[in-house]
């Protein structure tokens, strides 16, 4: 079975991929995703490090722990695949090509670089860099684990050159490159592993190491990078743009946008970050101009943009008093281009053909009834695609210019009919006058179809536009978007190279002062701290509703109106184009923002495939998720299992397909919604998607209800998953909200267990009724005998008394994983699943029913004892409640059918001996009961007692049905 990350890397690496990087991902990455996803490489838990380190006797350990864990998160796998193809990435340049055994070499090289790290996330002792023997052994025990037999028959034959090559991948304290102390290799030219193949390894694992793309040149690294490079004789320089801010799809445009521009200059891209890029360019290579690269960014971005508006996509809303155009539309293009686009745009905002307007608004005319005959032929969406045109292009363009009017009446040959005053009766914003001419011309035109009416707007328009513009009659165009546009790239694209003297600590205070004062003619952006210009919220801009973010005015005080700037109003007119969101309606739908960042660093094909995820990702179906996952026995892996994706892996399907015509992520977006009203229907999708893409792709991702992102990028923060502010259940069952490598196995399995528990038992499918998550999470982590009760109530509902065979083992590994996973030091639940299990294989040796009988002959036992306890007075001595309890019982017992007596049932003993027996063992099952339930778990308390006599009585049920099926399957076996 394929893995998410093998098959998105499969689907877009190139179909020229050459054959052994393509076998060493189609073979051994499932293998490095078991063994390496859950180590950390970088980053991960103080106490994590710290207990591994204590175990192991290290002297340093609390040091040492504290230095590991104030990194960032970086899983192993992500370190060896960036790693590596970043390696593979440069050794095109090298002067002579690697042999095929070379590039076999480099593969399992740079795996196995980091052994130490991998024993250390096992607990188990690292060799010392001199003990040679001892770590060709660990290559090969590793190597045998890791499968590398499916992808180099040979592997074993060169054991000698991976290990030299993992131990020595870097000039460090514990290197051993000295060829005296290791065996002789195989290869016919030993001075290869120094140069290029160790080189390589030591470019990729520096590399991966970087968090930011001006790393080159402030960070020792960016030296290291370059000393490898002379190294490898590879006649290149390394070079940089960065992004200072990640805002989401604007700001990745920037980023492809100057890829693009690179690709001209033959910079190629070899590390992505978050907020920017590092290029391999050659050393000639001139510094792009600052004015030439901000105009080829707008050129890109702007025509993304309108492609849409012309489309009538985005930037166009119409509501009941017609057409509205959005600020960013009317400065994209001047009047002369827009006005010939309008016809596509009518007919793609006008379309309500069964409900036309044109027929309300002629009721508001005064007209004869012999008018109203005639134009009630034409009042139809012909008429309104017709008015609007007419309208719109009056006021945006022309205002009260009678010659525009005329010129309509003209062309629409109604002049002689309606008279220019009539055109322009209007009440509360809305011009009835325009409809009553464009029923008048469909009326005089009745066989014309609606699209011949777009075919004839579609003339007007042109020749409205020639018409107007000879006459002078156009107003004049200005572009403040694209001005503010270039002073953000100004003040945050970064090119190695350029230098500037902007001082944007002072600009932003002296911007923030102006929109704080009372003359500021435009309310200050409500998604940013009022940097650049903004204007009004408009509906057909933002994708909330307009002023959703606005405070309540104080008594007195002037009223408080939010805007928006010309970058955000960029950003959310680019989402609406790109995810297809209405304006103003994605609010409703409590959309929760998955913000998703490399972790440090991408390879290009890594971020080819995290672009595919985001563009193609399926809505995750839970009840598929807990298929999945408990027909692989509740193992995480099952995830894997899951289709996250719509087809199977097709070797570069997307090259050259949609894949290539979209950008590729940095800070890479995607959200979810949901149809249900509360915070934990939100949340239920969100919280499991930000865990399983960590854990699946080693991405660190980002989950907030903010449309704005909380970083910009994982450098600002060192955790692998953050969720901010999520739905109470997230906390209830004792998850933080920020989690790092190390946690993730304990978050998803109780994830999981309360989703499957509580679909199991809450949900009546197809609703899943995720409202009373809560109410589920609360119950199990309240008592963990709950999970019992709430399967009981689940068999209640079903109208059915017995549990199945598949159902008993499910509910009770739902306990067992669940006690397990608790991290408090007094783990109250195993100590109760122990006590249930206790009782039962006590008052199993004196009496035992079938699977099949009811659930009150099975707790016979349990149910007299709980009875008793709370039955006699308090003041009763302990030692005489436990013999009176165990009298009772056994006349109870006595009651019963022989065949429930197993000690009575053995005939080559007298009965004297066998009752004897029978009472001993009812006298041990009354002490447990009495002890170690009433007295110890509920300290006497007969009112807390009681109020668990249910669960304990579910819990024991399960125990007995459990421990019953068990004993049959080991007598069967």
């Amino acid at each position: 079975m394929s893995t998410l990350l093998q098959t998105l890397l499969i689907e877009t690496l190139p179909e020229d991929t050459d054959p052994i990087l393509l076998l060493y991902i189609e073979k051994l990455l499932p293998f490095l995703e078991q063994e390496f996803a859950g180590i950390s490489a970088l980053g991960g838990t103080y106490e994590a490090h710290y207990q591994v380190l204590s175990q192991l006797g290290d002297r340093f350990a609390q040091e040492k722990a504290q230095r590991w864990s104030s990194r960032a998160d970086q899983n192993l796998l992500v370190h060896v695949l960036n790693g590596l193809l970043t390696a593979w990435n440069i050794s095109k340049y090298l002067p002579q090509p690697l042999s095929e055994i070379e590039k076999y070499l480099l593969c399992l090289g740079l795996t196995l670089h980091d052994y130490n790290k991998y024993c250390n996330g096992q607990g188990e002792e690292t060799p010392n860099n001199w003990d040679v023997e001892q770590i060709i052994n660990l290559c090969r025990e590793l190597g045998e684990k890791l499968n590398f037999k499916l992808f180099w028959a040979e592997w074993q034959e060169y054991l000698p050159e991976i290990a030299y090559l993992a131990q020595n991948t870097q000039n460090k304290t514990s290197t051993n490159i000295y060829p005296a102390n290791w065996p002789v290799p195989k290869i016919k030219d030993r001075r290869r592993l120094e140069i290029p193949l160790r080189r390589l390894l030591a470019f990729g694992d520096i590399a991966v190491h970087f968090n930011d793309p001006a790393d080159i040149d402030t960070q020792t690294g960016g030296d290291r990078l370059r000393e490898q490079l002379r190294y490898l004789n590879i006649n290149k320089n390394l070079v940089y743009h960065r992004l200072r801010n990640s805002i989401g799809i604007l700001s990745n445009g920037v980023h492809n946008a100057t890829i693009l521009y690179a690709k001209k200059l033959n910079w190629e891209p070899i590390l992505f970050f978050a907020q920017g890029v590092i290029y391999l360019a050659p050393v000639n290579s001139q510094t792009p101009d600052i004015q030439e690269l901000q105009e080829f960014i707008w050129s890109q971005i702007s025509g993304v943009l309108g492609s849409k508006m012309l489309g009538g996509d985005i930037g166009f809303k119409r509501d009941g008093k017609g057409l509205k155009v959005a600020p960013q539309t009317l400065e994209l293009f001047s009047p002369a281009e827009l006005i010939p686009q309008l016809p596509r745009v009518i007919e793609v905002k006008v379309a309500n053909m069964k409900d036309p307007a044109t027929p309300k608004r002629l009721e508001k005319l005064p007209l004869t009834e012999t008018e109203k005959d005639v134009l009630k032929k034409g009042a139809d969406i012909r008429a309104d695609r017709i008015a609007e045109f007419i309208f719109f292009a009056q006021k945006e363009f022309f205002g009260n210019s009678s010659e525009y009017i005329n010129w309509v009446l003209n062309q629409l040959g109604v002049q002689d009919k309606i008279s220019p005053e009539q055109t322009q009766l209007e009440s509360g914003g809305v011009n009835y006058g325009w409809y009553h001419v464009a029923a008048y011309y469909v009326a005089c035109h009745d066989t014309l179809k609606p699209e011949d009416i777009s075919q004839r707007m579609q003339i007007w328009a042109e020749e409205l536009a020639n018409w107007a513009s000879e006459n002078n009659l156009l107003p004049s165009h200005s572009s403040p978007i694209r001005e503010i546009f270039y002073a953000y790239l100004t003040r945050y694209l970064e090119v190695k190279g350029w230098e500037s003297n902007y001082s944007p600590f002072d600009a932003e205070v002296a911007a923030y002062a102006n929109a704080k004062t009372k003359v500021a003619k435009q309310p200050i952006c409500s998604l940013s701290s009022g940097e650049f210009a903004s204007e009004d919220q408009m509906d057909s801009v933002v994708l909330f509703k307009p002023q959703q973010y606005s405070n309540k005015n104080s008594l007195g005080g002037r009223q408080i109106k939010r805007g928006i700037s010309k970058i955000w109003a960029l950003e959310m007119l680019l989402r609406q184009a790109f995810w297809a969101v209405p304006a103003g309606k994605l609010e409703e739908q409590q959309p929760v923002f998955l913000y998703i960042f490399p972790a440090y660093v991408y390879s290009p094909q890594t971020a080819a495939a995290i672009k595919l995820l985001v563009n193609y990702m399926k809505l995750t179906n839970l009840w598929d998720v807990r298929k999945q996952w408990l027909e692989q026995e509740m193992n995480i892996n099952a995830l894997q299992s899951v289709s996250w994706l719509n087809d199977e892996a097709k070797l570069g399907r997307f090259q050259k397909d949609k894949y290539n015509k979209e950008d590729l992520p940095f800070m890479a977006m995607s959200y979810t919604t949901t149809r249900g009203k509360t915070l934990t229907d939100a949340w239920v999708q969100p919280a499991f998607l930000a865990l399983s893409l960590s854990i699946l792709l080693g991405v660190k991702v980002v989950a907030t209800s903010s449309s704005v992102p909380l970083y910009n990028s994982d450098n600002d923060f060192k955790e692998s998953v953050i969720l901010d502010a999520p739905a109470s259940f997230w906390n209830l069952l004792g998850l933080s909200n920020s989690l790092r490598i190390q946690d993730f196995e304990n978050a998803m399995q109780r994830l999981l267990i309360a989703y499957s528990l509580h679909l199991d038992t809450r949900s009546s499918p197809p609703d899943a009724k995720w409202r009373d998550l809560i109410k589920t999470v609360r119950e199990v982590t309240t008592n963990v005998l709950n999970i019992f009760s709430l399967a009981t109530e689940g068999l209640r509902r079903d109208k059915r008394d017995i549990p199945r065979q598949d159902e008993i083992k499910r509910y009770w590994q739902y306990a067992q994983l669940w006690v397990k996973q608790e991290s408090s030091v007094n783990n109250e639940g195993a100590y109760l699943m122990k006590l249930m299990e206790k009782l039962v294989q006590q008052y199993r040796v004196f009496y035992q029913a079938n699977l099949g009988e009811s659930s009150h002959t099975i707790l016979l036992p349990l149910s007299k004892a709980l009875e008793m306890i709370l039955s006699v007075p308090q003041e009763v001595d302990v030692d005489d409640l436990i013999f009176q309890a165990s009298g009772q019982l056994q006349d109870a017992l006595q009651r019963q059918e022989v065949y429930k007596r197993p000690l009575m049932m053995d005939k080559s003993i007298n009965k004297t001996t066998r009752e004897e027996r029978e009472l001993m063992a009812i006298h041990a099952f009354i002490t447990t009961c009495v002890r170690e339930l009433f007295l110890g778990l509920y300290k006497g308390d007969r009112a807390l007692l009681q109020e668990n006599v249910n669960r304990i009585k579910s819990g024991a049920e399960f125990a007995y049905r459990w421990l019953a099926l068990q004993e049959k399957s080991a007598k069967s076996s």
